[in-house]
């Protein structure tokens, strides 16, 4: 199995994310979108290839990345031989430029 890392950018969006849903629709609601977002990245290690590719990066043979979408949000992650590295949370209106300097 693979080694998961959570990058310390993914930690500060999704408490950014939290703090938005708490106040729109409240601590159950952000509670049990927190979960579900965590409860998809445990599950990495075991299978790492279920999720799309991110669209907007380009892909190496080396390194893939991958987006777990979550309502309207998405989880950037990249697989390589030994690593998945989660990367960051964005919601997905975002501009595509910004996705890519994620991988930066």
């Amino acid at each position: 199995m693979k080694k998961l890392i959570i990058q310390p950018q993914f930690d500060i969006q999704m408490a950014n994310v939290l703090e938005f849903g708490i106040e729109q629709f409240g601590m159950k609601v952000a509670y049990d979108f927190y979960k579900n977002v965590m409860n998809l990245i445990v599950i990495l290690p075991a299978m790492p290839h279920i999720h799309p590719k991110n669209r907007f990066i380009e892909n190496t043979e080396k390194k893939i990345f991958r987006n777990i979408l979550v309502e309207k949000y998405a989880v950037l992650y990249s697989v390589t031989v030994r690593l998945i590295r989660v990367i960051t949370i964005y919601h997905t209106a975002i501009n595509p430029k910004m996705i890519t300097s994620f991988a930066k």
